[in-house]
C-alpha cells in the first residue's frame, strides 16, 4: 500500500504564504511540477515553485529555497547515468533570459516525471510531482539488494524525527514500501529510515518477496509561512462544486496582501473581515483568485461562513461599524454598539445582500447557512429586547440572552428581506451555535443553554435540562408562524455540554457535535470512543429525529472523542460517503493518530487536529486520518474541509513557527503573534 502524504501549506488570512507581503499568492501549488530540461542536451532539469526550485542531474538533486541550499545525493550511485524526461505535456516554457536573441530558448519541453534507469545496478529511479510536493519512487529489481541505496543530505544537518521523517532543511516522509501482488493489488511492506555508519541514510525494511520488484516511495514536503503586521484569523473554509477553495477570517493587518479584483481594496477599519477565494489546480504563483477585506470603519468579526455550489458565498459575525457596507438592507442603522450582520457575496464578488441585523443592545451572528431558493438562514446570540421578530414561534426576550434564528429572503425588498425571525431560549442564558437547512424546508438550529425551563416540543430524545450548562437541538419550521417550533432536545449529561455545529445526513437524520465535560454524556455502543478521556471531549451525535418513540430510539449514534486533557472541535463536515471531518484543538498527548499522520506526536503546547471519522464502524477502526497540528506556541485549527481528491484542508492560527522553515520562507512575525494558517494534507493510501 502507498501512502503519498502532502503538507501544502500557506498561513495568511487571505493569502498562501509567503515572506513578505509582494510574494504572497504564491504557495498552494497544487498543479503537478513541471520538469523542464537545462539545455537541448537534456542533462539536467529543473522544477520550480514560488519559494523553490529543484535542480536534478545525475544521481542527485539539489534543493534550493531562499538562501538555504541542500542536496540529496545518491552515495555509491553509477556516475555516469542518464536523466530524462518521460510523460511529456502540453504546456512548454520560454527562457528570454540577456539581450542576445541567440541565447533565448522558446517552446522548452515540459515534462511530468523524470527518469533515471539502473541509478544502482538493478534499481530504477522516477521523479514527480503532485500536489506541490516532489516524490520519488525507487524501484528494486527482483533479487537485488535495496541496502545499496544510500541517501546523503548536504547543506543541513539531517536527523530522523520522532515521526520517522528524515529532516534536512527539506522534508523527506517516512517512506512507504509496497509490492504490487498477482492480482494486481499493493502490498505494504514494513519501511523506515536507517542512518549508517558513514553518516549516510538507507532503508531499514520488513519482509518482502525478493523475487517480485520493490518500491520504496519517499516524498518530499514543501511549506512556507506568511503573517501581516498584526493578527490574523481564519476562521472557516468551504468550496464549490468545482472545487475552488473559500477562506475567510478576521484580520488586523492593514497590509494584507490582496490579490484580484478586490471588492474592497484597504482596510475599513482596526479591524475587518477578509474573504479570499483559491484555485488549487492553479499554476504556482496564480491560485488566489481573490481576495479582499470587507468592513467599514471599527471592528468587524467573522462568526460563520457557507459556500454554495455556485461559489456564492454567504458570511454573518459582528460589526461595530457605522458605515458597514450595505446592499438592499433589511435594516440600514446599527441598533447598539454590536450588531450581527448577514452578507452575500456572488461568484463574481459582487456584494449582493447586506444588512445589520440587531436590536439596542448587543447582537452576533455565529453561523450561517443557505437553501436552494436563495434563502439566507442565520444564527447566534442577542440580548437586545427589540431584536428584529417577524412571523416568528416567539417575540420577545426570554433570558438573560437569547439564541435568535432568523430567515432572510434577499429577492424581497429591504425590510422585507426578513421573512422569519425568532428569539429562542428561556429564562437563563443561551445561544445559537450552528444551523442547518433540511430539505423539506424546515431549519435546526443546535447551540448552548443555561435554561432549565428551555422550551421543550416533539418527541424529545432528552426533554429535561441535566444541569450544569446542556447542549440543544432545535427544529423550525418558518411557514407555521407562532407554531414553527416543532422539535426541541437537550443534548447532555450532568455537567457542561455546549453543541458547536450542526448538518443533516443523506437520510435526514442530524448531525451534531460539540464538546463536554459530562462523564454519562450518552453515548451508543458502537462509538468511536464510549469512555470519556477527561477534562472535555469532542463529542458527535446522530439523532433521528423522525422516529416518534423519542428518547433513546431517537439516539441512531454518539461518540466521544479526546484524550487526558482539553479537547475541543469548532467546525464538523461530512462527505458524501458519510465520513465525518473535525478540526478543533488538543492538550492530549497519545491521541491515535493515524500512520499517515502528517504530526503523530503531541508536542506539549495547544495543538490544532484534524479528524476524519466514519460513524458507521465500530470502535477505532472508525478512524481513517487523525493528525496533530502544531509546534511551540499555540495552534487552534477552527475550519475544516475536504475535495475529491482525498485532500483535507484546515483552517486556524498559530502563535509559533509550525512547519520546516526552510522549505519555505520561515515565519517572520513577532512570538506570540497570531498568523493565520491554512494547511493541505493528502491522505490516500
Amino acid at each position: 500500500m502507498k501512502t503519498s502524504l502532502c503538507l501544502l501549506t500557506f498561513l495568511g488570512c487571505s493569502v498562501l504564504a509567503a515572506a513578505a507581503p509582494e510574494d504572497a499568492v504564491r504557495v498552494l501549488a497544487k498543479a503537478p511540477l513541471r520538469f523542464e530540461p537545462v539545455t537541448d542536451s537534456h542533462g539536467e532539469f529543473v522544477a520550480r515553485g514560488a519559494r523553490f526550485r529543484f535542480a536534478f542531474r545525475g544521481n542527485r538533486a539539489d534543493f534550493l529555497a531562499g538562501d538555504h541550499t541542500v542536496s540529496l545525493r545518491f552515495q555509491g550511485a553509477a556516475s555516469r547515468v542518464r536523466l530524462e524526461g518521460i510523460e511529456k505535456l502540453r504546456s512548454t516554457t520560454n527562457d528570454f533570459r540577456g539581450n542576445d536573441p541567440a541565447k533565448w530558448r522558446t517552446s522548452v519541453a515540459n515534462y511530468g516525471r523524470l527518469q533515471v534507469r539502473d541509478l544502482y545496478r538493478g534499481v530504477d529511479l522516477v521523479y514527480y510531482g503532485n500536489a506541490g510536493e516532489l516524490e520519488y519512487d525507487l524501484t528494486v529489481k527482483p533479487g537485488v539488494d535495496p541496502g545499496k541505496i544510500r541517501l546523503r543530505l548536504d547543506g543541513a544537518r539531517a536527523k530522523v524525527d520522532a515521526d520517522g521523517n528524515l529532516v534536512a532543511g527539506l522534508i523527506q516522509k517516512r517512506p512507504v514500501a509496497y509490492q504490487i501482488a498477482a492480482d494486481g493489488s499493493r502490498v505494504p511492506v514494513e519501511s523506515r529510515y536507517r542512518k549508517n555508519s558513514d553518516g549516510s541514510y538507507g532503508f531499514a525494511l520488513g519482509g518482502y518477496d525478493r523475487n517480485r520488484e520493490l518500491t520504496i516511495d519517499p516524498v518530499l514536503t514543501l511549506s512556507a509561512y506568511f503573517s501581516g503586521s498584526n493578527q490574523d484569523i481564519a476562521s472557516a473554509i468551504g468550496h464549490d462544486a468545482i472545487g475552488f477553495l473559500y477562506v475567510a477570517g478576521t484580520t488586523a493587518s492593514p497590509d494584507l496582501p490582496l490579490a484580484g479584483n478586490s471588492f474592497q481594496a484597504t482596510e475599513g477599519g482596526s479591524g475587518d473581515i477578509f474573504l479570499a477565494k483559491i484555485d488549487p489546480n492553479a499554476a504556482p504563483g496564480s491560485q488566489i483568485v481573490y481576495t479582499t477585506f470587507f468592513g467599514g470603519a471599527a471592528n468587524e468579526t467573522l462568526g460563520g461562513m457557507a459556500v454554495g455550489p455556485n461559489g456564492d458565498v454567504y458570511l454573518t459575525g459582528v460589526t461595530q461599524s457605522n458605515n458597514f457596507p450595505l446592499v438592499n438592507a433589511a435594516q440600514t442603522t446599527p441598533g447598539s454598539l454590536n450588531d450581527a450582520f448577514v452578507a452575500w457575496f456572488d461568484p463574481t464578488q459582487n456584494l449582493v445582500y447586506s444588512t445589520f441585523l440587531g436590536g439596542g443592545a448587543d447582537d452576533f451572528g455565529l453561523a450561517v447557512a443557505f437553501d436552494a431558493k436563495g434563502r439566507i438562514y442565520v444564527t447566534g446570540g442577542t440580548v437586545s429586547d427589540n431584536f428584529p421578530a417577524t412571523a416568528s414561534y416567539r417575540a420577545a426576550r426570554a433570558g438573560s440572552q437569547d439564541a435568535f434564528a432568523t430567515v432572510i429572503d434577499p429577492s424581497q425588498s429591504g425590510a422585507a428581506t426578513i421573512v422569519y425571525s425568532s428569539y429562542l431560549g428561556g429564562s437563563g442564558w443561551d445561544i445559537g451555535r450552528g444551523i442547518a437547512v433540511a430539505a423539506n424546508g424546515t431549519f435546526w438550529v443546535v447551540g448552548g443553554t443555561y435554561s432549565f425551563d428551555f422550551p421543550v416540543f416533539g418527541a424529545s430524545f432528552l426533554p429535561s435540562y441535566r444541569g450544569g450548562g446542556d447542549g440543544f437541538a432545535a427544529q423550525f419550521d418558518p411557514t407555521q408562524g407562532s407554531a414553527s417550533l416543532v422539535y426541541t432536545t437537550f443534548l447532555g449529561g450532568t455537567d457542561l455540554d455546549e453543541a458547536r455545529d450542526v448538518l443533516i445526513d443523506s437520510q435526514g437524520r442530524i448531525v451534531i457535535s460539540g464538546w463536554t465535560l459530562s462523564t454519562d454524556f450518552p453515548h451508543t455502543d458502537n462509538a468511536l470512543q464510549r469512555v470519556y478521556g477527561g477534562n472535555t471531549d469532542v463529542f458527535v451525535t446522530i439523532l433521528d429525529t423522525a422516529n416518534p418513540a423519542g428518547g433513546s430510539a431517537q439516539l441512531f449514534y454518539s461518540t466521544y472523542f479526546g484524550g487526558s486533557d482539553a479537547d475541543v472541535a469548532f467546525d464538523l463536515k461530512q462527505d458524501a460517503a458519510g465520513n465525518l471531518y473535525l478540526s478543533g484543538m488538543t492538550l492530549s498527548p497519545g491521541l491515535a493518530a493515524t500512520p499517515n499522520a502528517v504530526q503523530s506526536v503531541y508536542d506539549q503546547s495547544m495543538d490544532a487536529f484534524a479528524l476524519k471519522f466514519t460513524p458507521s464502524v465500530a470502535g477505532p477502526l472508525a478512524i481513517g486520518y487523525l493528525t496533530y497540528l502544531g509546534s511551540d506556541g499555540v495552534q487552534i485549527g477552527y475550519g475544516i474541509d475536504f475535495d475529491a481528491k482525498g485532500n483535507i484542508y484546515v483552517v486556524g492560527f498559530t502563535s509559533a513557527p509550525i512547519f520546516d522553515p526552510f522549505s519555505g520562507a520561515p515565519k517572520t512575525s513577532s512570538p506570540g503573534k497570531r498568523d493565520a494558517f491554512i494547511v493541505g494534507l493528502s491522505t490516500a493510501k
